[in-house]
């Protein structure tokens, strides 16, 4: 609801700049309403209010997003601002702009579309640290979930009561795999998200596997048991080698 009312209050203050600055040209340009320099101008007001007005509703109905990027969007923002600004320096010279249309009206476009391109620019550098910042936290939770899957697995190692040595070193094995996990680097080309979650895939089906054998009163083969940790050790490894390759 305050959000609404918010949005509301806006509206209001847009269509009263809109009728302000409609009452003041008329006014003081009474006389010129032939002249196709005080059209030009008075639309021109109207783009860079709208353009303004649609820009503070984006962002009072996007906040969570701008307080992600304040300075991106306050840098459009000020592009904005200076936009109108511009435009309501040029309707000071609107009485003798007719003698110079021409010149008047290519000030016009090149300062819309320099004010364009900025704002652009930055909508996609915006855009970029979106996706970068959504990249990493996928990455994160990638990671996150691959440790969680390693301490999962590392519990079910203990369910038999009579462990043998073999087993201990096979812990001992998923503890070092964990430490490596705690210690890898998030910031990961896109090119290794499927290799995250094919080793999440992976241990969590063998922790699976260990689990069923376990409830059935059955003891995994230790050799075979190491032989997939190995892997999947090997993996990660691999992982985070790539990852430095990639970054150096």
């Amino acid at each position: 609801m305050m959000k609404r009312s918010n949005i509301f209050i806006l509206d209001v203050i847009y269509l009263v700049c809109l009728v302000l600055t409609s009452l003041v040209s008329f006014t003081v340009f009474a006389g010129g309403l032939i002249w196709i320099s005080f059209w030009i101008n008075l639309v021109a007001s109207y783009a860079a209010i709208t353009a303004l007005w649609l820009f503070v509703r984006y962002v009072m109905q996007n906040m969570e997003r701008f307080r992600r990027f304040v300075p991106g969007y306050i840098a459009i923002g000020t592009v904005l601002v200076i936009y109108m600004g511009c435009v309501i320096f040029y309707g000071l010279f609107t009485g003798i702009a007719d003698q110079g249309l021409r010149w008047f009206v290519l000030l016009h476009v090149v300062t819309a579309a320099v004010a364009f391109m900025l704002c652009a620019i930055l909508l996609i550098y915006i855009r970029s640290a979106i996706q970068h910042e959504s990249h990493e936290q996928f990455n994160v939770a990638n990671l996150s979930s691959i440790e969680q899957a390693l301490e999962q697995l590392l519990n079910t190692m203990q369910y038999p009561s009579n462990l043998s040595v073999d087993y201990d070193r096979n812990r001992k094995s998923v503890e070092t795999m964990i430490e490596l996990v705690k210690y890898s680097d998030p910031i990961s080309p896109a090119s290794m998200e499927r290799t995250d979650r094919q080793m999440l895939m992976d241990i969590e089906l063998l922790n699976e596997e260990l689990a069923s054998q376990y409830g059935a009163g059955e003891v995994m083969d230790s050799e075979r048991l190491a032989m997939q940790i190995s892997r999947l050790q090997s993996r990660l490894r691999e992982r985070n080698q790539q990852i430095l390759i990639h970054k150096s």
